[in-house]
């Protein structure tokens, strides 16, 4: 059973008037933090059929952010593949107030997080942030004080993989995440 696909039903089945009678002091912005809450604790299950081609081997992470007035509502999006570009999973969140920039880092942390957890040993990152990318590369500094220490925790998670490569990409080739983080930044707007 998607767990997601149940939170989103609950949610777009309850009945405001009753949820107000029986608890009078909730207002609609509690309810909504409380589900976003609850849709960040469901973890995404892959595939189980692909799972073992991604242990021990090499994946495949595409990984965008977005943010609705940049600085404002944000999310993220993640795509996990196998080398051949069959998909493992995808998922998004929404991540609340933030840049563009700080939700593409909070993307390629989630998304390597993922990677590892099913036992990827090799990774390849493509974004279509050129920023992130140059950054991570090291062609770029990382002046801003708000993504250093998403620099530092992305080039950490990189470095426990036995190989990683991270290229940019134009936003068609990264489409699928970057409507999952579109999508899931809208759900905060």
């Amino acid at each position: 059973m998607d767990r997601l696909k149940l939170l989103k039903a609950v949610y777009e089945s309850i009945q405001w008037n009753r949820l107000y009678e029986l608890v009078p002091e909730a207002q609609r912005d509690d309810v909504d933090l409380l589900f976003r809450e609850l849709r960040r604790g469901l973890k995404p299950e892959p595939e189980e059929d692909l799972r073992p081609e991604v242990a021990g081997g090499e994946a495949v992470l595409r990984c965008d952010g977005a943010s609705k007035g940049n600085p404002g509502p944000a999310g993220i999006g993640m795509v996990l593949e196998t080398p051949d570009g069959r998909e493992v999973m995808a998922w998004g969140e929404s991540i609340g107030r933030a840049t563009n920039n700080v939700a593409e880092y909070r993307a390629l942390i989630a998304g390597l997080r993922q990677a590892l957890e099913l036992g990827a040993r090799s990774v390849t990152v493509l974004s279509d942030s050129q920023l992130m990318v140059r950054q991570i590369q090291g062609s770029y500094r990382v002046k801003s004080a708000g993504l250093q220490p998403l620099h530092a925790e992305a080039t950490a998670l990189l470095k426990r993989f036995d190989d990683y490569t991270v290229r940019h990409v134009r936003r068609e080739e990264n489409a699928r995440a970057d409507s999952l983080a579109d999508r899931h930044a809208r759900e905060d707007a």
